[in-house]
This record gives C-alpha cells, sequence and structure tokens, in this order.
C-alpha cells in the first residue's frame, strides 16, 4: 500500500511538474513573439536551469536571443539543441536564419541543406536558402527558389514580395513592379509590398539620360544653352558608370556670365558600393576654359550610412592646370531624417585657389522633402565668406536654392532648379530646366 502511494504521488508530481512546464514555455514564447525579449529569457533561464536538455527551451530561447539580436548566444543554444536532436526542424530552420541575420550566410546554407536532405523538397528548406542568398545578395539564385516556391504556392504574398526583392536586387525593375502588383492584387493593404512598389519608381535602372538646360543672368547681362548632358549605365552589377558633357559653369560663374565667355567640361565617373554601408564615387575629366586654358579636374564623393537612414557624406576636387592657378574644394554633411518624408542635410566647404588672399568657407542647410512615389523638393540656404582680402569692404556671400524631381512617368522625370546668390562683387541668378530618361529592363 505504501508502496503504491508513492508511485501514485510521484506521477501527480510528475505530472504537475510537465503541466507548470508546459505553460512556462507557452507563456514564454508569447513574451519573445511579442517582443519582450529580457522576460521572455528570464522564463527560459529558469526552465533550462531545473532542466538543462529540455529541448523546446533551448529552441525557445535560441529563437528569442536571435530576434533580440543576440546572435552568438542564439547560435549556442540552436546547437545544444541539435546534439539533443540532429534532424529537429525547428532547430534547424532557427540555426539557419540565426547565421544569416548575423551575416555569416556561407554558414547559414548548411542547416537549411541538412533539413533539405532529411526531409527532401521541404518548403521552409527552400525558403530558407532562397533568403539566405537574397541577403547575401545573388538575386539570381533566389530569383530560382522563389519562382519555385510560387509555382506550388502563388497565393503565398511573402514569396512575391522576396521574389520582387530579388529581381530588385538584378536591376530587373519591370518584373520587380509585375510580382509587386500580383502581391497587392492578393493583399492590397500589404505594407511591405506597397512600399516596395513605391521604391521600384525611384530604384537606379540600367541605363539613364539627363539633360538640362538653364539661364543665368547677373547684372544687366544673361546667358541660356545647354547645361549638361549626362548618361549613366549599370556596367557590372555593383559599379554604374557616366560620362558627362558640362556647361555649366558658363551659365553660374559670374565672371563667365558677364563677360559672355565659355568654359565647357567632359568628364568619366563610376559610382561603387565599397560595402553594405559605403558608397563611392569617383571622376576624372577636363575643363576648357577661356584663352585656351585647359584645367584637368580630380573629384570623388564618400557616402557612409551610419543606420538605415543617417548618412555622413564626404568628398571634393583639385582642379590641376599649367596656364591657371590651381584650385581644390572639400566638403562634409550629414543627412538626419526627422519624419519620413523630411530630412535635413547640413553643409561645410572650403574652397582653396592659388594665390589667392585666402581661403572661401561657406555654409549651406538643405531641407528635403520626398514622398513615396519619388517626388523630391529641396530647398536650401547658404553664407560664405568670400576668398578676398580680409580688408574687403565686402566679402560676405550669400545664397538660396529650390531644386525639385518630377516623376512624370516610369520612364520620363522632370527636374527644375533656382538658385540665388549675392557675392561680393554682384548677384547672380540661375534657372535649370531637365529631363531625365530612364531605360528598365
Amino acid at each position: 500500500m505504501r508502496t503504491t502511494t508513492l508511485l501514485l504521488a510521484a506521477l501527480i508530481t510528475l505530472v504537475a511538474v510537465t503541466t507548470l512546464s508546459a505553460q512556462d514555455l507557452a507563456e514564454a514564447k508569447r513574451l519573445a513573439e511579442a517582443g519582450q525579449h529580457f522576460e521572455a529569457q528570464k522564463m527560459y533561464n529558469t526552465i533550462l536551469l531545473n532542466n538543462p536538455d529540455q529541448l523546446d527551451a533551448l529552441i525557445g530561447a535560441g529563437y528569442n536571443l536571435s530576434w533580440a539580436g543576440r546572435h552568438e548566444e542564439a547560435r549556442k543554444k540552436f546547437e545544444s539543441a541539435l546534439k539533443i536532436d540532429p534532424k529537429n526542424a525547428d532547430a534547424l530552420i532557427g540555426h539557419g536564419y540565426n547565421l544569416a541575420w548575423n551575416k555569416q550566410y556561407a554558414a547559414a546554407k548548411s542547416p537549411f541543406q541538412m533539413l533539405n536532405r532529411y526531409n527532401p523538397g521541404n518548403v521552409e528548406a527552400r525558403k530558407g536558402l532562397g533568403y539566405v542568398y537574397l541577403w547575401q545578395g545573388n538575386g539570381q539564385v533566389a530569383i530560382r527558389y522563389f519562382e519555385d516556391l510560387l509555382l506550388e504556392n502563388p497565393e503565398n504574398v511573402e514569396y512575391h514580395v522576396a521574389l520582387a526583392q530579388a529581381f530588385m536586387l538584378e536591376k530587373q525593375i519591370k518584373k520587380a513592379r509585375t510580382t509587386l502588383q500580383a502581391a497587392l492584387a492578393i493583399e492590397p493593404s500589404h505594407r511591405v509590398a506597397n512600399d516596395l512598389f513605391q521604391n521600384t519608381h525611384a530604384v537606379a535602372v540600367p541605363v539613364e539620360l539627363d539633360i538640362w538646360t538653364g539661364y543665368s543672368e547677373t547684372g544687366d547681362m544673361g546667358t541660356f544653352n545647354l547645361r549638361t548632358v549626362q548618361l549613366t549605365a549599370q556596367v557590372t552589377k555593383k559599379m554604374r558608370m557616366y560620362l558627362k558633357y558640362d556647361n555649366s559653369l558658363s551659365l553660374d560663374l559670374a565672371s563667365l556670365v558677364r563677360t559672355n565667355q565659355e568654359a565647357q567640361a567632359f568628364s568619366i565617373g563610376a559610382v561603387i558600393p565599397s560595402g553594405p554601408k559605403l558608397i563611392s564615387r569617383v571622376e576624372y575629366g577636363a575643363r576648357f576654359l577661356p584663352d585656351n586654358a585647359i584645367q584637368q579636374v580630380f573629384s570623388t564623393e564618400q557616402v557612409y550610412f551610419l543606420s538605415d537612414k543617417i548618412s555622413l557624406k564626404g568628398g571634393g576636387f583639385v582642379g590641376l592646370s599649367s596656364k591657371i592657378n590651381n584650385e581644390w574644394l572639400a566638403y562634409c554633411s550629414v543627412r538626419v531624417p526627422i519624419s519620413t518624408v523630411y530630412a535635413i542635410e547640413p553643409y561645410y566647404f572650403f574652397a582653396r585657389v592659388e594665390g589667392a588672399p585666402r581661403s572661401e568657407n561657406r555654409f549651406m542647410l538643405n531641407n528635403q522633402f520626398r514622398s513615396k512615389k519619388g517626388y523630391e523638393l529641396n530647398i536650401g540656404a547658404l553664407y560664405g565668406i568670400a576668398g578676398l582680402p580680409r580688408d574687403a569692404a565686402q566679402d560676405k556671400i550669400y545664397g538660396s536654392y529650390i531644386t525639385t524631381i518630377l516623376p512624370f512617368s516610369r520612364t520620363v522625370w522632370g527636374q527644375a532648379s533656382v538658385r540665388w546668390e549675392k557675392f561680393p562683387t554682384g548677384d547672380l541668378l540661375a534657372f535649370g530646366f531637365g529631363v531625365k530618361l530612364r531605360l528598365e529592363r
């Protein structure tokens, strides 16, 4: 009788502990999915303290830590779970995504490949591999995975969105837009699909042609002619190159406007991502100035993204010539978003011309308004000190400007600018009008 009583008591205790553990696991999972990662981890730690090999707790803790961005701790939890059950699908999936979110893309493929071996054709395994290739930047392979998944489940909006992202990665904008339209036909309110669809109108296309004309006036003299022609093309997956004809000096430089002289320039340049957070631009060209003076110009710009929104910019140019004084300019700025449609960007410019009494300094504040559909308005003001002798009666520079981008259609965008500057030697007023032609594929 006593033995029976003890066995019954043990059984009741086991059931109570198991029930309590299941309730704790359910509550920890709820907290983790609600984003309360600290509270969820405390519960998982308590469960694992009493039972270090509790498989569901190890896997749940791994997901929770991964969602919290604690990827190395999450990796250890998933590896512990897989030592207990190497074929556990939840552990393999979590392990793969955790490695991918930590940008360990080569290692992230292995758990999904193992899951596919244990369970050939597994949807989660193929989806996971598709995302790893997508995040790694291999759009072509990602396209194959998500196209196959869509053939099996054409109503899955997630697959449509991922496929569109892969198309955009490969600069296949038309296909991305068509895929997103199909997704929105299924779920019109899908936020990510809507945002991506709007972004397809602003993303760089394989070929662009910019043509600007302009009018400048200083005093009683004015000049109207072609300002800029630029042809830009995506020559490799990561590099864009451009050829540019620039006649803007004769429109914007007051001394040339007054004498009605031309100052044309021809240049070639490239824009290259130098990593996930840095974009570099380099350009070389020649300016043909009055009196047969030729100036070689080297310029560069670096944009570093501190986060998804805040970026730092720095750059400048050097102009070298055997007939006129050499000159150089350097500038820097920081772009800070204030809201989803408005950002401010203060600039500082420092310029020097050999032989000038002193350097020129300018401060500029740009206010940028940009809609989801690609419409953009920039309004700014500048203040500076000209490179004149310190005892000059007037050495201040003032100015303001407005520029706008108007995407009339997917192929044709309008561009316009108005600029006014007050120099010690007079005022300058310049108008510019342009069109951008975009060839998609």
